[in-house]
């Protein structure tokens, strides 16, 4: 533990020294978070879905089986809470230490958790758009009618499709991940929390800034070059941070 805090203490001391700080953040974060979900769940809830099952390509052959096999899913992403990661992040946002949060998990919980300058490289969950007029819905009215028979939703003005605001597998990326690769050039420090940064597009960004902070329960391509490393839960570890800060504070 004292190796620990001494670990958090120093990046403690990285987030101070950098004017300008941002994060990145994947699926590590909010793993204990599904897996426990899932084991409580009565509705017998898949425990992955293959996102070779779930492309744009068969959403737009296939929209029923799509919302149908994916609804168990979809719900669940939309119960889950934010949790210390998330609520550390925007306390540092607030507090100016962090200036933007990039992430590639698609649940939104890094907006739910007050955060304001998040770029989501592959969408979210919670929120569906018209195919045609482009109309957005919130995943409250998405899944308002889940459970009742046929699931298909429509949108409420011209009624087409609508489909989820996510970068499917066979897409393209949005606008949000040029726009943080901008952001990760204007870095001066760039901390990963809960990613193994080992696929593409995420080595891309972190790429792009030579101050390093890795922060994930196991390890990954850029520890060797980072200026700290800690191997640990990063909602743990995002605790022992923001007491670190508070200390210092006070």
């Amino acid at each position: 533990m004292e190796q620990l805090h001494e670990k958090v203490k120093k990046v403690a001391d990285l987030l101070r020294e950098s004017n300008h700080t941002v994060v990145f953040t994947g699926s590590g974060i909010t793993a204990e978070d599904y897996n426990q979900n899932i084991s409580s769940s009565t509705n017998n809830l898949p425990v992955m879905v293959s996102p070779e099952d779930f492309t744009i390509h068969r959403f737009k052959n296939d929209p029923q089986s799509f919302y149908e096999e994916g609804e168990p899913f979809f719900s669940m992403i939309y119960q889950l809470e934010p949790n210390e990661v998330h609520t550390s992040l925007a306390e540092l946002e607030k507090r100016g230490l962090v200036k933007a949060i990039i992430t590639d998990n698609i649940d939104g919980l890094q907006k739910k958790a007050g955060a304001k300058r998040v770029f989501e490289i592959r969408g979210t969950l919670r929120s569906a758009s018209c195919v045609e007029c482009k109309r957005q819905v919130s995943v409250d009215d998405l899944l308002a009618n889940a459970g009742e028979g046929e699931f298909l939703p429509v949108c409420p003005d011209c009624g087409e499709k609508l489909r989820p605001d996510v970068v499917f597998s066979d897409e393209p990326l949005p606008p949000d991940f040029h726009t943080a690769k901008e952001e990760v050039k204007m870095a001066d420090l760039m901390v990963l929390i809960g990613a193994s940064m080992d696929g593409s597009p995420e080595n891309q960004l972190a790429g792009e800034c030579k101050n390093l902070v890795v922060i994930n329960k196991s390890p990954t391509v850029y520890d060797r070059q980072a200026k700290a490393v800690i191997n640990a839960d990063p909602k743990e570890v995002m605790k022992l941070l923001l007491k670190e800060l508070n200390n210092h504070k006070s």
